[in-house]
C-alpha cells in the first residue's frame, strides 16, 4: 500500500512542485498549497494552482480561539508532516494540503483580553465577554469565502474537503453540520474548543450545537490522552457525547506507553506535554481566578505523573501520524 502511495505521489509531484517554491524559513502568510517530502516544505502561495479541476484540496484550519494572520516558520511541523498527502493520485485526480491564512477574519478573544478586563476570569462576565467577541462561530463565513474562491477558479465543491486540528477541527466540523452543500466532508484532528473549568458552559454549547444537526460527513480522529487543558477533551468524553451523530467515523489512536506515545511500533517523541486530562475542581468560596494554576489538583500524585507525558493532542504534528495518512486519503478516495 505506502509503495503504490510513494510511487502515484512521486509521478504527480514531477507536475505539480514544478510551480511550488522552497521555503527554507520565515513564516507563511495567507493562503497556502504544501508539498513536503518530510524534510523540505514547498508551497504555493495564494489560491491559484494548475489544473484545478483535476484536484482535490484538503484546506486545514489551525487550532486557538483567535488566529493571527501568519502561520508560523515553514518548517512547523503541520507543513511538513501532513503535507506529505499532497501529490497523492485519487481517482486521477490529484491530492493537496492548503494552508487556511484568512481564520484572521474571524476576529475573536482568546480569553486574556476579557480577562484583564475583569481583572479575572472563569466567571459569568467573563464568559459573557468570550461568547460577545467569540470567533469560532464566525469562522464558517470565512471558510465559506476561501471554498467559494476555490470553486470559481475551477476547483468543484465535491473536490473540497475541510480538516483542522482543536478548535479548528471543531469549527470544520460546525461548518460542515450547518452547511452540508458547501464541501464534501471534514477531517477533524483531535476537536475540541474551550476552556479547563468543570461544566464550563463553552463545552456545553458547542457540543449541544453539533448533537443538534441531523448528519456531519467527517473521519474524526481522537486521544484517550488528548492532554489539552479542555475539560473534558479526551476520546472517552468526546466520542461518549458526539458518537451517535450520523456521518461521523472516528479513529482511535493510541493512549501512552510510558511517557511518550507509541503508532505501530515508532515512538512519536511528543516533546508538547500534558497540560490536562485530570480532575480539577473550583476553589470554595472564589467567585473568579486569576490564573489556571488556581484551579485544585483532586489527585495530586496523578497530575505530577501525567504533566510529564506527551500530549496526544499534538499527535498530528508528529511523523509517527504518518502511519494514518492512508486512512485519510482512503476516506476522501471512498467520497470521491
Amino acid at each position: 500500500m505506502k509503495k503504490i502511495l510513494f510511487i502515484s505521489t512521486l509521478i504527480v509531484l514531477l507536475s505539480s512542485v514544478s510551480y511550488a517554491r522552497e521555503c527554507k524559513t520565515g513564516d507563511i502568510k495567507g493562503d497556502a498549497f504544501i508539498y513536503s517530502d518530510g524534510k523540505k516544505v514547498k508551497i504555493i502561495k495564494g489560491t491559484n494552482i494548475p489544473d484545478p479541476s483535476n484536484k482535490i484540496i484538503m484546506i486545514f484550519n489551525k487550532g486557538g480561539w483567535k488566529v493571527d494572520k501568519k502561520w508560523g516558520e515553514c518548517k512547523d511541523h503541520v507543513p511538513k508532516q501532513l503535507g506529505q498527502i499532497s501529490g497523492t493520485k485519487i481517482n486521477g485526480k490529484e491530492l493537496v494540503l492548503m494552508l487556511n491564512g484568512r481564520l484572521h477574519k474571524a476576529g475573536g478573544d482568546d480569553g486574556h483580553g476579557c480577562g484583564w478586563k475583569f481583572k479575572g476570569a472563569f466567571h459569568q462576565p467573563w464568559y459573557d465577554c468570550i461568547l460577545e467577541n467569540w470567533g469560532i462561530s464566525k469562522r464558517a463565513s470565512v471558510n465559506k469565502e476561501l471554498i467559494d474562491e476555490l470553486v470559481s477558479k475551477g476547483t468543484p465543491r465535491n473536490q473540497i474537503f475541510m480538516s483542522g486540528i482543536s478548535c479548528g477541527g471543531i469549527d470544520t466540523l460546525r461548518h460542515k453540520g450547518l452547511y452540508p452543500e458547501d464541501f464534501n466532508a471534514t477531517i477533524a484532528f483531535m476537536p475540541n474548543c474551550w476552556d479547563r473549568r468543570p461544566d464550563t458552559p463553552l463545552r456545553k454549547m458547542q457540543i449541544d450545537e453539533l448533537k443538534s444537526f441531523e448528519r456531519i460527513d467527517a473521519l474524526v480522529f481522537h486521544s484517550p490522552v488528548d492532554g489539552e487543558g479542555d475539560w473534558r477533551s479526551n476520546s472517552v468524553w468526546m466520542k461518549k457525547d458526539l458518537g451517535n451523530i450520523p456521518g461521523i467515523q472516528w479513529i482511535d489512536t493510541p493512549g501512552h506507553t510510558g511517557k511518550d506515545i507509541v503508532v505501530n511500533g515508532k515512538k512519536c517523541g511528543i516533546k508538547d506535554k500534558m497540560k490536562g486530562g485530570w480532575e480539577e475542581a473550583w476553589p470554595e468560596g472564589k467567585e473568579k481566578l486569576t490564573s489556571e494554576k488556581k484551579f485544585i489538583k483532586v489527585d495530586k500524585k496523578l497530575y505530577k505523573e501525567m504533566k510529564k507525558k506527551g500530549a496526544g493532542h499534538y499527535l498530528v504534528s508528529y511523523s509517527c501520524f504518518s502511519y494514518y495518512h492512508p486512512m485519510i486519503i482512503e476516506f476522501i478516495e471512498s467520497r470521491i
